[in-house]
């Protein structure tokens, strides 16, 4: 029979099980910052001057890791339009921890060529290929984080995580995840005194915030003709990273992803992008684009079409009429 505490632990155990589910959502997502540098005596991790602040971008999404767990993240960090020049990158495993106190418990994982998993968000064939022998523990640099609310909050637990700074040194990082809120605090001291050596905040980018609500139409034509395009879908996207899937009548599985000033791949211009590509896959089937101010964006293919508009809240329909953009497209449907 289970005594009145075991009854507890099992609730406590299925709470953090919950808890993992909910921070992985909450995590995952493009997360746009501004950094600023408070203390930097030796300018030892990221080498900046004190007061200056840059725009960081931070994409955290599940990757299919199995011998890592069922509940894992890649994280990647660079400056706004520099995509390509990763400054960090993790894999982030969250297990559930408790009792007596319910928490997620996050383990950080380096990878040890890191060029060569870049961009592994986007990258699932090459996600797959991952070894044990790719990656190096974080060991002391577990954060836990507990529930508060709608958000998660916590960090490094000790002195355990060493700073790559330099010897003696000790990092010690705090975050909130929610909603609406991404902000971070990383300090780097020393063992011996607990003197500050360096210490960086990061809080939203007031950008992050405007992000619309978009309703995609979608059409496909059984015959792959145009003319017979016929109307199959209807959903409702966020342009600054939304997604969303939806099956062909021939058994197909796509997604669609909308991005505007979040993409960081087109770092000369701000614009409204439109992509299709199969569940999963690691480029899309087609693209198409338009002026960030025109509102509207679309794309068209022989045997599919999707037109895209800001949300009108009291009418529930699109608003305007949808303006063709530049796009490109497949000739015919894949497979």
């Amino acid at each position: 029979m289970l005594t009145l505490v075991g009854l507890a632990a099992l609730a406590a155990g299925a709470g953090a099980a919950t808890d993992v589910e909910a921070l992985e959502r909450l995590w995952a997502g493009i997360h746009d910052s501004s950094e600023q540098t408070v203390v930097n005596t030796d300018r030892g991790v990221v080498g900046w001057t004190e007061g200056v602040t840059h725009r960081v971008r931070t994409i955290v999404a599940p990757v299919d890791i199995p011998w890592l767990g069922h509940h894992v993240l890649y994280l990647e960090e660079f400056l706004q339009d520099e995509p390509d020049e990763v400054r960090r990158q993790m894999l982030l495993q969250l297990e559930p921890q408790g009792p007596p106190e319910v928490s997620v418990r996050v383990h950080l994982f380096s990878l040890v060529q890191p060029t060569k998993w870049n961009h592994l968000d986007r990258r699932p064939r090459l996600a797959a290929t991952l070894q044990k022998g790719d990656v190096a523990a974080g060991d002391g640099c577990d954060l836990v984080l507990a529930r508060d609310g709608g958000q998660f909050m916590g960090g490094t637990v000790g002195h355990g995580c060493a700073a790559r700074a330099g010897a003696g040194r000790y990092l010690d990082y705090q975050l909130v995840i929610g909603e609406d809120i991404y902000w971070y605090h990383r300090r780097v001291l020393h063992a011996r005194n607990d003197e500050l050596s360096e210490e960086v905040i990061g809080y939203n980018w007031f950008e992050l915030n405007a992000a619309r609500l978009f309703t995609c139409r979608i059409d496909w034509s059984a015959t792959g003709r145009p003319a017979d395009l016929k109307p199959l879908q209807r959903l409702e996207v966020r342009d600054q990273g939304g997604r969303a899937r939806f099956a062909t009548p021939d058994g197909r599985m796509l997604e669609l992803i909308l991005h505007s000033q979040d993409w960081p791949f087109m770092g000369e211009r701000d614009a409204l992008i439109l992509m299709i590509q199969v569940a999963g896959a690691d480029a899309p089937l087609g693209s198409g684009w338009a002026e960030i101010d025109s509102q509207q964006v679309s794309l068209q293919a022989d045997w599919l079409r999707v037109r895209c508009g800001p949300l009108v809240p009291e009418t529930d329909e699109l608003s305007g009429a949808l303006v063709a953009p530049a796009y490109r497209y497949p000739a015919r449907a894949p497979g």
